[in-house]
């Protein structure tokens, strides 16, 4: 339906307004730059008394389903990468990679021919911001993490994060999917976002795939 004269203008004029109240509102507390406020510090940095209260601690302990016993019809390897990627970033995953494991160390590939390994917004370090806040990363990773190994589980292959990594291994993985580089004190940085990236669950699956790096 054709918006009435002066319609558009006026939506314009109400988007505008409504701008400037939200500019006006006051969260309880400081922004996210106000590193000396005592509240936004307790919720990036206190550890939960209760680890019940966080998300990150629900999900990893969820079980993962079956995989679906009849394997889908694939297309070819390059192309199933590509809908992998899209998924991911679908779910808001701003980097995806796949590694050939058979060229990683066996301690790392852990019986698996190809890992996926997803880079999230991180804000904050997880691995040094305990807090609700501090592990938003996580909980954020996980999400992607869960819906793209359920996924691959549903077409008929394997496809696990509940196989523990640590950050050395996250992170050297990342580099092998050549997602970016380390830097001298041995973090992991990439293109646009720098340091400010969280590795998240790396998927371990035999879901046929076109590694990078």
């Amino acid at each position: 339906m054709p918006l009435r004269s002066g319609g558009l203008p006026r939506l314009r004029d109400d988007l505008s307004r409504l701008g400037g109240a939200l500019k006006l509102a006051r969260l309880p507390w400081k922004r996210l730059d106000a590193d000396d406020d005592p509240y936004w510090d307790a919720y990036i940095r206190r550890p939960p008394t209760d680890v019940r209260n966080t998300i990150p601690e629900i999900v990893a302990k969820a079980p993962e389903g079956n995989i679906f016993p009849t394997r889908a019809e694939l297309h070819s390897e390059n192309v199933t990468s590509s809908h992998v990627k899209e998924l991911a970033s679908y779910l808001d995953a701003k980097l995806c990679g796949i590694v050939d494991l058979s060229k990683q160390p066996p301690e790392i590939a852990r019986g698996y021919p190809y890992a996926i390994v997803c880079l999230v917004r991180a804000e904050y370090d997880p691995y040094t911001s305990p807090g609700v806040g501090g592990q938003a990363a996580v909980q954020a990773g996980q999400y992607v993490a869960f819906i793209v190994a359920a996924w691959i589980r549903e077409m008929g292959y394997r496809g696990t994060i509940k196989i523990e990594t640590s950050r050395e291994e996250r992170e050297r993985l990342a580099v092998a999917a050549g997602l970016g580089t380390r830097t001298g004190a041995g973090r992991l940085t990439v293109p646009k976002y720098g340091a400010k990236i969280h590795v998240a669950d790396v998927i371990f699956t035999d879901l046929p795939l076109e590694a990078d790096g």
